[in-house]
């Protein structure tokens, strides 16, 4: 066996063969450092504060989308004035902490599409009274007097948005007029019970009469919106990266300015005359609440704002200024607001 000398090799091969003449092992290259965002700090920052924005919010809508169902239940258990009062609360009160949540809901929509369907079946406006019941002028008008259609969730889900926009058949603007009615028209205990018994001067079946009719909207309707309701706040499974993120909340801030928008131009849709309509009393909830879910993001002494000018000012001052100089304007222009927030910097997420 001939022995391994190799004295003409180069010096550094000769070492690598001192032992046996076998090569010792390559080491693996350490591995490259992960990239990370020079804004990566505000980006976690930010996500905090949604985490700490929309938990309070969703709590609200938990406890508020059932305990207005069960209100609605009561009521048509034994329909009277304090059972029509506290409905109606009921719904009030549900109406000021969806409207609340608004920019948290519309950014956990962008996160997860299949919620866009029941985010806006939840609360379409502005609607036609006249295709859901009955209005001045209009005795046997909408769905309530339709006695060839049955009232159920499947057959309101199939009449929403039938020929116009809106000719809306659930959700919570349609709940208010079924429960409040109109200014001019105010509805009654006696226009939700039960009739249990032909009289002489009935011409349908129990079945089809109004009252009948419209309590059977009412309960498919309220459950109608609870499923909606409890679709948008369960849980996040998923980890979102912060990055997306920012950007689902900035878009989520921009239709909220939208949503402002269209409200200010509603402001005369008050007619019962069988037009477009909705209450002013229930406009004023979705302007005054939707406003204090934005402001919280962008015109106020919290952590959300800290959260959010941190980051666009660590990204691009000139539009982070730009954007407090258009939320302190007097007048607002809500639809300039929802342009910028929708056209951020190319780059900026």
């Amino acid at each position: 066996m001939k022995a391994c000398l190799t004295p003409l090799l180069p010096l550094a091969l000769s070492a690598a063969l001192l032992t046996g003449c076998e090569r010792e092992p390559e080491r693996p290259a350490p591995a490259p450092a992960p990239h990370t965002s020079p804004a990566a700090a505000e980006y976690a920052a930010l996500a905090a504060a949604f985490t700490e924005e929309s938990a309070p919010q969703l709590r609200k809508l938990v406890v508020a989308a059932p305990g207005f169902r069960e209100a609605v239940g009561a009521l048509l258990e034994r329909p009277d004035d304090t059972r029509l009062h506290t409905a109606r609360n009921a719904w009030t009160l549900l109406y000021q902490g969806f409207n609340r949540a608004w920019p948290v809901l519309a950014t956990r929509t962008t996160l997860a599409p299949s919620l866009a369907r029941p985010l806006a079946r939840a609360d379409i406006w502005p609607i036609l009274p006249g295709y859901v019941d009955a209005v001045p002028g209009w005795p046997e008008s909408g769905l309530v007097y339709d006695v060839t259609l049955t009232l159920n969730t499947d057959t309101l889900i199939a009449q929403q948005d039938m020929t116009d926009p809106a000719e809306v058949s659930v959700g919570l603007q349609v709940l208010h007029l079924l429960l409040f009615g109109l200014p001019d028209a105010p509805r009654a205990p006696l226009d939700v019970t039960a009739v249990t018994e032909l009289l002489p001067s009935h011409q349908l079946p129990l079945s089809e009469l109004p009252e009948n009719r419209r309590r059977a909207y009412l309960d498919a309707a309220s459950a109608i919106l609870l499923e909606d309701l409890t679709a948008l706040v369960q849980p996040a499974h998923d980890d979102v990266p912060p990055r997306t993120l920012a950007a689902a909340l900035m878009q989520a801030l921009a239709d909220s300015y939208l949503r402002l928008a269209r409200l200010a131009a509603l402001e005369g849709a008050t007619a019962t005359d069988g037009g477009e309509f909705m209450s002013s009393d229930v406009r004023e909830i979705a302007m005054t609440e939707t406003r204090a879910a934005v402001d919280q993001w962008l015109n106020a002494d919290s952590p959300q704002h800290q959260a959010l000018m941190a980051l666009l000012n660590k990204l691009d001052v000139h539009y982070a200024n730009a954007l407090i100089e258009q939320v302190t304007a007097e007048p607002q222009d809500a639809a300039a607001l929802a342009q910028l927030l929708s056209t951020p910097p190319e780059g900026l997420f």
